[in-house]
């Protein structure tokens, strides 16, 4: 299997995690679960189509040359089949927010197909990037449309950008009232706002968050305990973070750790 990623320190366009490109042959399906990493995926396919198994709310598009998974807060799984060959683009809400044009709750956690996002606009950036044959000139050209996007869009509500950067920064720990007391606002008309424009709500994004800590933390110290990690990342206890895990990712903690089919990629 061919992965290729994007040069750390250089993904193409402000609000982009990671841009990386795939190329595989798979005679059998292969199933991949996924857990909920608080971001968008937009996958732009050059090979044979990608079918969802469980976790979103609609099907992946079965003849679009890309679609787009909103933010969401349930796992799911995809299906790989025949020729894998994709770039795929993990932005914040924010991000996406402003490159898609659309708010981040229309796309409600589905898979969507792109074309119905960005119109005929989609299809053409496909068929440019399978004619490019270099990787890096595909990440190129990916950043300036995705640039001039981003510079064409309206700027998002500045007090959801301040509370997504905070919550984001917080490692969701910080209190949806505590926000909304900063920004001089109730907390139903900040989450509705939020929910709105970036795809959850903020309560929601916040468990997101903590659980892709937790990951983060695991990876980074395989030694540290899971009861350490539930305190550190704002758990009320363990079995609090055991709740998440299974909500989230449709294992334990334990589990989570040591399967090689369930990805979650936290930023």
């Amino acid at each position: 299997m061919e992965v290729v990623h994007c040069p750390p320190g250089s993904p193409p366009g402000a609000g982009v995690v990671r841009c990386s490109g795939y190329r595989a042959y798979f005679a059998e399906p292969r199933v991949r679960h996924s857990a909920p990493s608080g971001g968008v995926k937009v996958i732009l396919r050059f090979g044979d189509p990608v079918r969802s198994a469980t976790g979103t709310s609609g099907p992946v598009p079965a003849t679009a040359s890309a679609f787009v998974v909103g933010v969401k807060d349930t796992p799911g799984s995809t299906v790989h089949a025949g020729e894998v060959h994709s770039l795929q683009v993990e932005m914040t809400p924010l991000g996406a927010y402003r490159v898609l044009g659309v708010p981040m709750r229309a796309l409600g956690g589905a898979a969507a197909d792109l074309a119905d996002v960005l119109g005929p606009a989609a299809d053409l950036l496909v068929e440019r990037l399978a004619l490019t044959d270099d990787w890096n000139a595909r990440f190129r050209l990916l950043g300036r449309v995705l640039a001039e996007r981003a510079a064409a869009a309206d700027a998002p509500d500045p007090a959801v950008a301040w509370a997504w950067r905070r919550l984001h920064r917080s490692g969701g720990t910080v209190a949806v009232a505590e926000l909304a007391a900063e920004l001089g606002m109730s907390r139903r008309h900040l989450s509705r706002r939020f929910h709105h424009q970036l795809g959850l709500p903020p309560k929601s994004m916040a468990r997101v968050l903590r659980f892709n800590r937790a990951v983060r933390l695991r990876a980074m110290e395989p030694e540290r305990s899971w009861t350490r990690i539930a305190a550190d990342c704002g758990y009320h206890d363990h079995a609090h973070l055991d709740a998440d895990f299974r909500a989230l990712a449709a294992c334990t903690p334990t589990e989570f750790a040591t399967r090689t089919d369930v990805l979650a990629r936290p930023s």
